[in-house]
């Protein structure tokens, strides 16, 4: 009807996916594998699986995995289901109309023909039985299609829905099922002609959008437009969205997930399934201390208790027992032993505080167990902290140095702090710097120390450590004592960094010649005559140093 597409248009498409794709696709798992391995997570058991109303013990080239970490889906891996093969969702974005297999116009599903009032074709239909462990069933995806943006408004509009029936459900659907793939906060299926940039397309209008929701260009929000994208095939598709709803813990209940093409069998739409993310509710606690640990340390740190749950529909009453070594009141502050979170609050916190009583108790332990009391599936979860004495901080600054900064030599200075609590902070005297290790090349001697702040907020400073600049002594082996006013002088390099230095000089036959303390190269051998004399050079800090001199003239 709408669409008319080319082989050459189809090879075209398939080539750029192989060269550009980011988002990637995989059909060689069965439908069994892809739910009970991939979809499924904690507190559902799966069972009956089957795919557009087979065994799912068969590959599809209809549904398989995902893997989004390279894109801009929004979920990093999961299960997919297509209108089509589900190799038209690989981008780059680069025709606006892609279809990709599919052309099965018998392959209707009369849920769908009602959700979309329309006649629908090339059905992907994933179904199973599930038992939850507690009284919500959540899931995550991402609807994506090329029906965006021009035929937004219009009545050609592929359809999906997630179809749950079980105790507690009386819908309109197959098994009196209801849909709760709906935009949230109210009861609109999520849809093109819902979910859009605001605007009816070229081949529809608004009328049709407001129809179903008069609100329609309100959910904007909830769209991401794909035009020109990378890594996704798709024009469109929603944000993240999830899918809720509650349930009887422990009780059987029927999930369908389909999705068609509607009114012909062209410009597929698929939908992306996070991995993992469908749950049914459990409650956790973690334990965490503002050092970033499970270590509390007396007159310290705060510890925090941190309750989470998946979905918070109802209000959780949390009943709370605590064990462990420690004495509360005596030990760390008072713990309440109930927590109530209301509907809308995912998760909580509770803080307290260790007492620093100075008394060696070596390590104690702080254990909370929690019980979600309105819960038929009985969630529990524990979580412990450990409690350990203050240690007193103590700082050593490691180690006075010499170095000669005139040959680019610097001095590493570093503290070894034992006790205390990290992390640490450090003050340098004299230095901008506040990391642990510095480097330093002083112009001249100069004594330094660090002043070590730790996490509970208890302060030592190191010992002075002295960085001495000098450098080592260069002596001449040749003096032209000419009086030409070069190179006429016993010129000792970095002999003024020693000032107790001694020098002297000897002739051939062991005569001392010239000597001095405290020398200052002023002396010049004018007085020797022409040959070979040899020198002692005592710097009083390193050994002597000696050699000869050829005095010429």
């Amino acid at each position: 009807m709408k669409r008319t597409f080319t082989a050459i248009l189809l090879l075209s498409l398939l080539t750029f996916h192989f060269i550009y794709g980011q988002l990637t696709v995989d059909n060689t798992q069965t439908p069994v594998n892809l739910v009970q391995n991939l979809l499924a997570g904690p507190g559902v058991q799966i069972s009956n699986v089957t795919f557009n109303g087979a065994p799912g013990n068969s590959i599809n080239p209809q549904i398989g995995s995902f893997n989004g970490t390279n894109s801009n889906v929004g979920l990093n891996s999961g299960l997919i289901l297509c209108t089509g093969s589900i190799n038209v969702a690989v981008g780059p974005n680069n025709n606006g109309g892609a279809t990709v297999g599919g052309g099965n116009f018998g392959a209707s599903d009369p849920d769908l023909d009602i959700l979309s009032n329309n006649n629908t074709n090339d059905k992907a239909v994933l179904e199973f039985d599930f038992i939850p462990a507690g009284n919500t069933i959540t899931f995550r995806y991402v609807f994506g299609s090329e029906e965006y943006n021009e035929y937004v408004c219009s009545g050609f509009n592929d359809v999906f829905g997630f179809f749950i029936s079980g105790p507690g459900f009386n819908g309109p659907y197959q098994l009196q099922a209801v849909n709760i793939a709906i935009i949230p906060n109210t009861t609109t299926p999520v849809a093109i002609n819902t979910i859009n940039n605001g605007n009816p397309g070229m081949f529809g209008n608004a009328p049709t959008c407001a129809a179903i929701d008069p609100n329609w260009f309100t959910y904007s929000n909830y769209y991401f437009d794909n035009t020109g994208g990378t890594s996704v095939q798709f024009d469109g598709f929603t944000v993240v969205m999830t899918a809720t709803a509650q349930v009887q813990c422990n009780q059987t209940y029927h999930l369908k997930i389909a999705i068609a093409d509607a009114g012909d069998t062209g410009l597929d739409s698929g939908v992306f399934l996070e991995a993992g993310s469908l749950v049914s509710e459990e409650l956790s606690i973690d334990a965490i201390t503002s050092s970033g640990d499970s270590l509390m340390i007396e007159g310290c740190n705060t510890a925090f208790w941190i309750f989470s749950r998946p979905t918070a529909a109802d209000t959780a009453i949390i009943d709370i027992g605590i064990f462990g070594t420690a004495t509360m009141g005596t030990d760390y502050s008072n713990i309440p032993t109930q927590i109530i979170m209301p509907p809308g609050v995912l998760s909580d916190t509770l803080s307290f505080s260790a007492f620093a009583d100075f008394i060696t108790e070596g390590t104690e332990t702080i254990t909370l167990a929690i019980y979600f009391s309105n819960s038929c599936s009985g969630d529990s979860a524990t979580a412990t902290l450990y409690l350990i004495d203050y240690d007193s901080l103590k700082v050593d600054l490691f180690q006075d140095t010499v170095i000669c900064t005139a040959n680019g030599e610097t001095a590493i200075l570093y503290p070894l702090m034992t006790g205390g609590a990290g992390p640490f902070s450090f003050v340098w005297s004299g230095l901008q710097d506040t990391t642990q290790t510095v480097t330093v090349n002083p112009a001249s001697t100069t004594q330094y120390f660090v002043t070590v702040t730790d996490a509970c907020g208890f302060t030592d400073i190191s010992d002075t450590v002295t960085v001495t600049i000098q450098c080592p002594i260069i002596v001449p082996n040749v003096v032209s004592a000419n009086s030409d006013g070069s190179n006429d002088i016993f010129f000792i390099t970095n002999i003024d960094q020693y000032p107790e230095n001694e020098v002297y000089v000897y002739n051939r036959w062991g005569w001392l010649v010239y000597s001095a303390k405290g020398y200052q190269n002023n002396w010049s051998p004018s007085n020797l005559v022409e040959g070979v004399y040899f020198y002692v050079v005592d710097n009083k800090v390193d050994a002597p140093v000696a050699g000869t001199l050829h005095v010429f003239k």
